[in-house]
């Protein structure tokens, strides 16, 4: 922690002449880069001894960050380099506060996340004292913006809340520029939060500014956002209304990029308004213009809504092999995510087109997919939470560091002074000898609190962060205890284990209609539901999104099937409530005994038990859903059973090769 008495208290000292024509260089800059640089040049000739420290470094940090922004990057760091050893001299909570800034700046440009998160550590006591509302508003609006790069929305909120409290302190030429900017990144923050009536409200609030300002130049961007906004909340009209607008203004400043993401956006609300015809039009457009600009990405976007388009107008053929077309692009050239995301749009065009066999392949695509993506984006987090611990810890301890250099720097001074060389070597043993104590301490502390991290750190690698459930990493610890065991003849041949592969029914439907808050609320009441029908033994897993795998041990088959039964009641019998919305949600089942047939678990492992029930979940999927396929056992020796049947269960069954009961759900009004 910074003491009070390591530096004197800010003071809003400025040069006011000085301050107005930094203004006018950043006015300068936005649309001169060049001529900005002479303006700049000029203001830094005029920086003498008696120039107040605040406007000083003001000028500097505007030096640093013109050459960040140029991409000078060597340039750039000298001069941040000879701002910090200038902020250093000072003093100055408002001087320290503003070259910190400058530094996180910097590093955010090239993004260097972690780093700049150490600089936040560095900044936070002084902008505690900081007077000037200009510094404290670029302060909090950077690490804002920073933390939203980082999804970590909450904090977000509390900067730039606390940039825009800054912002309404002053009253001069900048004030309404930087509330404009302030509201559009609010806007964007309660978006990414869902909250769409307050990101509404704010995105209006922001365009409003800029029409007070004439700042043109922000006009595409922001009917863009408005209107995306009014999209996602459901206020389909509105949205093309406000994308015309986005269009109007784009086309006025030549900004050809807004005008196609505007045309497939209106295109995209007539499509859930199920205006198919009126669609056509601006998503024609909107193809045109992709290939003027050989935007191929934005090009098969729009070609997967033109196929929608065909299907739902019962053009099946024709619609499909479009679709086909962009969803191969994507899967060669798109992000996975995005991938996942249009492959649901695919599966739906599939299923009204009563392709129900393709459909099931591409569902199987989409889960397989957002598995790897919840995977990757867990091992993500995790990795930068640990990142992020270890920045903000070495920030802490360097702190720690100095301070007791500065301890033992005045002690030593002090002893000098006296001239007492017997009395200096005793105060430097005892000195070593306390530091080494105290340093023992803080090493069995910190081992202690390591320990507890790594504790809370191994339950949550072990558990789902929304439902609290088992998640698949500690499901495989289990199996693979179990086939320790196996191979120890610690099991015995007469246990029998099941395993049960679960699938909430329609649940993109329900995301899309109802929104992901309601979602995850479904998903931790299924997780409790679950809980409750399993025995204490048994253990209940979340796969993956909005899928469950129930391990059952030592089960006979007529409890398992019984099991089985009561659970798909227990999931759809009652609604399930969030908020003012009730909703009967349905799931379809697979499930298998392990050892399966009494097969040697070295033949029919339980990878392999497990991919025979997920194909026993796509039959029961392929044959109305709110069901549960069981596989219970085998009608002809496992030796003549063909290589590879359990890709292929249909052909198995077909054969009369395998034994399958088929358990229905409760009779419930659902989502389809």
């Amino acid at each position: 922690m910074i003491s009070a008495l390591w530096w004197q208290p800010a003071y809003a000292v400025t040069d006011p002449q000085l301050e107005q024509q930094v203004d006018t260089y950043l006015l300068v800059l936005a649309e001169d880069p060049e001529q900005a640089m002479s303006s700049l040049q000029a203001l830094l000739a005029q920086v003498h001894s008696q120039t107040p420290a605040s406007t000083a470094t003001r000028i500097y940090g505007s030096e640093v960050l013109h050459y960040v922004y140029t991409g000078e990057i060597e340039q750039a760091e000298q001069r941040l380099t000879d701002l910090l050893q200038f902020a250093n001299r000072q003093d100055n909570a408002d001087v320290m506060a503003e070259a910190l800034a400058i530094k996180i700046d910097t590093l955010f440009y090239q993004n260097k996340l972690n780093e700049a998160y150490q600089v936040v550590v560095d900044i936070e006591p002084y902008l505690e004292h900081t007077v000037q509302p200009r510094i404290r508003y670029y302060a909090h609006n950077l690490i804002g913006r920073l933390y939203m790069r980082d999804n970590q929305f909450e904090m977000a909120s509390t900067h730039l809340y606390k940039a825009y409290e800054a912002v309404n302190e002053t009253d001069n030429d900048r004030t309404l520029l930087r509330r404009t900017f302030l509201q559009s990144q609010l806007a964007q923050l309660q978006a990414d939060l869902k909250s769409w009536p307050t990101a509404l409200e704010l995105a209006e609030q922001a365009l409003e500014s800029a029409s007070q300002l004439t700042l043109q130049g922000f006009m595409p961007d922001l009917y863009l956002l408005k209107g995306y906004i009014e999209g996602e909340s459901g206020q389909h009209e509105a949205s093309i209304a406000t994308h015309y607008k986005a269009i109007e203004w784009a086309e006025k400043l030549e900004r050809p990029d807004t005008v196609l993401l505007s045309l497939n956006n209106i295109g995209a609300s007539y499509i859930l308004m199920e205006q198919y015809e009126q669609a056509k039009h601006p998503l024609q457009q909107a193809n045109e213009l992709a290939v003027e600009l050989n935007d191929e990405y934005t090009h098969a976007l729009v070609q997967l809504n033109l196929g929608y388009i065909d299907v739902m107008q019962d053009q099946h053929e024709q619609g499909l092999h479009i679709m086909e077309s962009a969803i191969q692009y994507f899967r060669e050239h798109g992000r996975k995510s995005d991938l996942e995301r249009f492959l649901t749009e695919y599966a739906k065009a599939l299923q009204h087109a009563g392709y129900h066999i393709k459909e099931a392949q591409i569902l199987r695509e989409q889960r397989a997919l957002n598995q790897e993506l919840f995977q990757t984006e867990r091992d993500r987090t995790l990795a930068e939470l640990q990142q992020r611990f270890q920045a903000r810890d070495q920030a802490h301890r360097i702190n720690r560091l100095e301070q007791d250099n500065e301890l033992q720097e005045r002690l030593l001074e002090n002893n000098r002074l006296q001239n007492r060389l017997t009395m200096l070597i005793a105060i430097i043993v005892a000195l070593t000898s306390l530091l080494m104590w105290l340093l023992y301490r803080k090493v069995r502390h910190a081992n202690r609190r390591l320990k507890e991290a790594n504790k809370q750190l191994e339950y949550h690698s072990l558990r789902d962060p929304l439902t609290g459930l088992y998640n698949r990493r500690s499901f495989q610890q289990r199996m693979a205890k179990r086939d320790l065991h196996l191979h120890s003849r610690r099991y015995h041949s007469d246990e029998i284990d099941a395993l049960v592969l679960i699938d909430l029914d329609f649940f993109k439907q329900i995301n899309d209609q109802y929104g992901h808050a309601m979602g995850d609320d479904i998903l931790i009441e299924v997780a409790q539901r679950l809980t409750d029908s399993l025995r204490q033994h048994d253990q209940a897993i979340r796969w993956g999104g909005e899928e469950f795998l129930l391990f059952l041990h030592r089960i006979n088959a007529t409890d398992l099937v019984s099991l089985v039964e009561r659970t798909l009641y227990q999931l759809s019998e009652r609604p399930y409530i969030s908020g003012t919305e009730s909703l009967v949600v349905t799931a379809t089942a697979g499930f298998i005994t392990l050892p399966f047939a009494g097969i040697d678990e070295e033949k029919v492992n339980w990878e392999k038990a497990l991919q025979l029930a997920d194909m026993a979940l796509y039959l029961g999927k392929a044959n109305g859903r709110n069901r549960a396929c069981g596989i219970q056992g085998l009608k002809v020796p496992y030796t003549e059973l063909p290589e590879g049947f359990e890709n292929d269960l249909s052909q198995a069954i077909a054969q009369e090769h395998i034994e399958l009961v088929t358990i229905v759900g409760p009779q419930v009004e659902r989502i389809s």
